[in-house]
């Protein structure tokens, strides 16, 4: 693959890698002008062997997690090169396909699904052959020890059994590099040794996975590297020198007197036991045994000390006490790269089926069967309302019916046939221009955004997905509105032209699921202050003609519906069912829909690429 990077020894480089975020969100403005801010981090040089558990060590707001999304693809950066198992981040779907990501968001997993369930839909965003998922899974369950707890609801699981759960859900797909965002923060002593026995022998030791993880201390420090490397590396860098301390008996004069020639900063003040202290110099700590032993001064103990592991914390983020000749190589020098690193030119998203649409789609509708059947009490209502919906708009018809037979002629007169159709129709109406937006929206508040995002599934294949359930569910309640009505209460809908109603559906259902994207785009961007759902949802209700025919509208009014395609797919709608019109008659409805349909879908599609990329580049496809 063109500037995938041929040495398989090193896991991950990074090169200059540096992100700034805007200083404005949320904006209408800022859809098109934003304000660059200060970086989140700059100049980011690292190189980690494979095979290598390598620990990102800095306080809250160093830019630790900003880092691991840009590895994760989930952030675009601002400049720099970085390469993951060999491929450069432009390689999305590579990247994800050989990455695992844990975060501690909680919130990540579905709590009304048990921890197989949720396991199970995650490997579906995978891929993962059927065949051979169930025994993957079970395999996972074992090796994070859930297999007891595995059919219990993920909302019963303690901290601990949570952060198992998501590395069990990152190595699903057997990865050879693992992103471990703080995992144990949070966690009781207990929980955090369990987890490094997890990590050092399972993860590292017997599976060989290159691990980057992130865990944080103490105060601010800017958002760019200041040192990597081993302990030893680290205190070389600071300039700093251990210490041994001796511990002996009381000295006595003459050896006082010769240890003063040695380490004249060593002896204590004091002629009572005491320690001393002598530079790292075992030339020094030799001379300073042999004398004690020829004076016949017992030695208690001796001791080494190194620069402890918060104090090097501490000197590399407080860069007022940090001395300029000490800093790392790491934040002005460039690591060896095995090739010449590219430039970054990440490709817009799409908004297309996939190969495994289908099969992804079927664990879309099972997740979403699982957590609504959840609600007995809710999903049972959902369907009794139905039929007091339907009574309650029969009982009106036969209140004004007489009163409205003039206006409904070209339906049949009968205005609860008439009522019937439009909320029927306006079903399929709130679903498309709502669902997209919803469930998008949903899933950022509930932090399942995100982990579907590490995963290769795009965006669009998981949003499309995710409102199979709602235009599956809106077709339930339609044909039972339908059927309450031809069944009991004589609607003629069974004569119909039931062809050309199925083509006006499908059209209608683009026209819809079109203006449902464009909500969904600037939803990606604003979060809240949906435009185009707020528009057409008064729109339809007013000029649509679902509980009232168009020509009772001022003429202004009329001529405003002419713009709306509710309009022509209701009108179309009603001809076919209630009056079995022939195609000659349907057609100049159809045709409009069809042009608003051919208008929308491929302007939708456009916004909605916009909407992704600049929510890459802001870091905020998971905000809300």
């Amino acid at each position: 693959m063109n500037g995938s990077r041929v040495d398989t020894s090193i896991a991950i480089e990074t090169r200059a890698l540096t992100k700034h975020f805007p200083t404005t969100e949320n904006a209408l403005v800022s859809i098109f002008s934003r304000t660059v801010g200060p970086s989140v981090i700059q100049n980011v040089n690292l190189s980690i062997q494979t095979g290598e558990l390598f620990g990102l060590l800095g306080p809250n707001g160093a830019g630790k997690t900003t880092l691991l999304k840009m590895l994760a693809t989930l952030i675009t950066p601002s400049s720099g090169e970085a390469w993951v198992n060999g491929h450069p981040l432009e390689d999305a779907d590579s990247i994800k396909a050989s990455l695992g990501f844990v975060t501690t968001d909680e919130r990540s997993f579905y709590w009304r699904l048990t921890g197989r369930q949720n396991l199970t839909f995650f490997a579906h965003l995978h891929a993962f052959p059927p065949g051979t998922l169930a025994n993957r899974v079970d395999e996972l369950l074992a090796v994070t020890n859930l297999q007891d707890k595995a059919d219990q609801p993920f909302r019963t699981y303690s901290t601990g059994m949570r952060q198992r759960l998501a590395i069990a859900r990152a190595l699903l797909h057997r990865p050879s590099i693992l992103f471990l965002d703080e995992p144990t923060r949070g966690l009781d002593p207990p929980s955090i040794r369990a987890l490094h026995q997890l990590i050092r022998h399972e993860l590292t030791a017997k599976q060989g996975l290159t691990i980057l993880l992130t865990t944080h201390w103490l105060q601010e420090a800017e958002g760019q590297i200041q040192a990597y490397g081993t302990l030893t590396d680290l205190r070389k860098m600071l300039g700093t020198r251990g210490k041994y301390h001796v511990h002996t008996e009381t000295l006595t004069p003459n050896v006082r007197v010769t240890l003063e020639h040695y380490a004249p900063t060593a002896l204590p003040s004091e002629s009572i036991p005491s320690t001393l202290t002598l530079p790292d110099d075992v030339s020094t700590l030799n001379q300073v045994l042999d004398t004690l032993r020829s004076a016949q001064i017992p030695i208690l103990s001796i001791a080494r000390e190194e620069l402890p592991l918060e104090t090097i914390f501490d000197r590399f983020t407080d860069t007022t006490r940090m001395p300029s000749d000490t800093l790392p190589p790491s934040s002005s020098t460039t690591p060896a790269f095995s090739h010449p690193p590219p430039r970054l030119r990440p490709s817009p998203p799409g908004f297309g089926l996939g190969p495994n649409f289908f099969r992804i789609a079927g664990a879309f509708l099972q997740r979403d069967w699982h957590m609504e059947t959840s609600y007995r009490l809710a999903f049972l209502l959902d369907f009794i309302s139905i039929f007091f919906s339907v009574a309650v708009f029969y009982f009106v018809g036969e209140l004004i019916g007489v009163q409205t037979a003039p206006f409904l002629a070209e339906f049949g007169g009968d205005y609860f046939a008439f009522v019937l159709v439009g909320i029927a129709f306006s079903r399929y109406f709130g679903v498309g221009i709502s669902s997209f937006a919803s469930n998008l929206r949903q899933a950022q508040t509930t932090g399942t955004l995100e982990a579907m995002l590490a995963t290769p599934t795009p965006l669009s294949t998981i949003i499309l997905s995710s409102s199979l359930w709602n235009f599956g569910f809106a077709t339930l309640q339609v044909l039972a509105y339908l059927f309450v009505g031809w069944l009991f209460l004589d609607v003629p809908i069974g004569q119909g032209n039931l062809l050309a109603a199925v083509l006006i559906l499908l059209l209608s259902i683009v026209v819809f699921s079109s203006l449902g994207i464009l909500a969904a785009s600037f939803v990606m961007v604003l979060k809240r202050g949906d435009p185009i759902t707020w528009a057409f949802n008064v729109l339809f209700t007013l000029l649509g003609g679902v509980y009232y025919p168009i020509t009772i509208l001022p003429a202004w009014m009329q001529t405003l519906s002419t713009f709306l395609p509710v309009t022509y797919g209701l009108q179309a709608m009603r001809l076919a069912l209630l009056q079995d019109a022939p195609w000659a008659a349907i057609l100049p409805e159809i045709i409009p829909l069809a042009l608003f349909g051919l208008v929308l879908l491929p302007l939708s599609l456009f916004a909605f690429r916009f909407a992704v990329r600049r929510a890459r580049q802001d870091g905020s496809l998971a905000h809300f």
